[in-house]
């Protein structure tokens, strides 16, 4: 799925943009809406900010400053190293669509959270 903060996907859940916000959005099951899903500001507004130690499967790192250009929501999946340096992620990505990829523990604005509906596992 190429991505595109513009443009717009439909599947037996709903209507989603296809860049990084709505991919969340609709991994997550979170009602579209009229544009697509909320956007990433959206996503951090709504969500519960967690720890980084609490990551789990299903959890996002969200940077929510900037402008469209700078934003961006990734799927953790699992650690990729015992010193919690590096995650596996879902993610949609500008150039590449989504993918499955290992990435270093962000810094600056990058922040975990975690669905607001949520259960303990």
């Amino acid at each position: 799925m190429p991505y595109s903060q513009d443009a717009a996907h439909t599947n037996e859940f709903g209507t989603y943009r296809t860049d990084c916000s709505g991919f969340v959005a609709m991994a997550w099951g979170l009602p579209p809406g009229p544009r697509g899903g909320p956007n990433t500001v959206d996503l951090a507004a709504t969500s519960v900010p967690i720890a980084k130690d609490d990551l789990r499967a299903g959890d996002v790192l969200i940077d929510a400053n900037g402008d469209r250009r700078t934003r961006h929501a990734t799927l953790f999946v699992a650690w990729a190293d015992a010193a919690r340096t590096r995650y596996w992620a879902y993610e949609q990505c500008g150039g590449t669509g989504a993918v499955h990829r290992v990435l270093p523990y962000p810094s600056g604005g990058y922040r975990p959270y975690r669905h607001p509906g949520a259960r303990p596992p």
